[in-house]
């Protein structure tokens, strides 16, 4: 288990990529706008200057926190699964078609059912290359990048064909889902809908689930030392299984909370890599649940701050993408973390 020295040494590595990332986005703004400072206010203080804005932010951050809490329990249990964008279609699909389909049940036990039917969608899809990696050792990456595309144009082309509703003319969508069990937006003039009370609640869920049961305990083994947890009688399998399927679960609702808060149906290519960023948000996190509260929050604060700059300035939104990459090649180099850890333990040398 980590210590507390530890864990403050990641965070600094955190907080000191963060810091690079943003001030290689703002050199990027410096050296080609011709406003920059307009650039860099409608980038930085544009987001959080009205409620639109903050709702908006915590919109998208709504399906990044269940997909990073997706694969932050799968790199947990030591399988690097690139699976969320599939398992996030397969179940934002079968709620979708539960919602629709399904009529005369009161909307308190209909909504519960979509949400349950999503995430059971989201996790057998992920079962496939549970079971794969599990019993065939097939390479995770490999299966679940295949197993994207699988899904994705399955079900686009069962909205394209069998479950489109005719009355969409030529938009390759589904009937539009009953008003009763949207995502409501409980706030006049505020954006935000209470899927982020359910994503709160997953991250609680999730972290009770990694850290005081027993279940989170043999993951976090396996992933860990995976031949230690088998020689300790841990089925390793089973649990490499189990992770994968509940990531699928939360991929799923992931899918059907962006259906039911934003889009009112399931249409094709409603996702935009979501299930990708969801990689971003896990690694920014070091997998823990909390920090993919904070870092979706973050990420969906630096999306809503490229849309304003670029309305706001003569900067396209694209500088945002050069600051997730930098995030990405900076959180996921080991090398900040062990010159931390270097730097710590020869000034705990120099101490004694």
């Amino acid at each position: 288990m980590k210590t507390e020295k530890a864990i403050y040494l990641e965070l600094a590595g955190i907080a000191f990529a963060i810091v690079i990332a943003l001030l290689c986005g703002f050199a990027v703004i410096l050296a080609t706008s011709a406003e920059p400072f307009t650039a860099l206010s409608s980038l930085i203080v544009d987001p959080v200057s009205n409620l639109f804005n903050i709702g908006t932010i915590l919109n998208k951050a709504v399906p990044l926190i269940f997909t990073g809490l997706s694969l932050a329990v799968v790199f947990q249990s030591g399988v690097f699964s690139m699976g969320a964008e599939g398992q996030l279609y397969a179940g934002g699909f079968l709620g979708a078609l539960v919602a629709v389909n399904i009529h005369g049940l009161p909307a308190w036990i209909h909504f519960p059912l979509i949400l349950v039917c999503a995430m059971a969608g989201g996790a057998l899809f992920a079962g496939i290359a549970g079971w794969l990696k599990a019993y065939w050792n097939a390479n995770e990456v490999v299966t679940t990048l295949m197993l994207n595309f699988v899904a994705i144009l399955a079900t686009s082309y069962f909205v394209n064909n069998v479950f489109k509703d005719p009355a969409s003319g030529g938009y390759a969508r589904m009937p539009y889902i009953s008003p009763d069990l949207l995502l409501k937006k409980p706030i006049p003039g505020f954006p935000a809908h209470t899927g982020f009370v359910l994503a709160l609640l997953a991250v609680v869920v999730v972290y009770l689930l990694l850290y005081k049961t027993k279940v989170g305990y043999e993951l976090r083994l396996v992933g860990k030392n995976s031949r230690f947890a088998d020689y300790g009688g841990i089925h390793t399998n089973r649990v490499i299984i189990s992770s994968i399927m509940i990531g699928g679960a939360l991929a799923g609702l992931a899918g059907i909370v962006e259906i039911l808060g934003v889009h009112g149906t399931y249409k094709d290519n409603f996702s935009a890599g979501l299930g990708f960023d969801g990689i971003i948000i896990a690694l920014l996190a070091r997998n823990h649940p909390v920090g993919v509260l904070i870092a979706a929050l973050f990420y969906a604060y630096i999306q809503v701050g490229a849309q304003t700059m670029q309305v706001g300035s003569d900067m396209p939104r694209e500088v945002a993408v050069i600051i997730q990459v930098m995030l990405v090649l900076l959180v996921s180099s080991q090398a900040i973390f062990a010159f931390l850890k270097q730097k710590y333990a020869t000034r705990q040398k120099a101490v004694k």
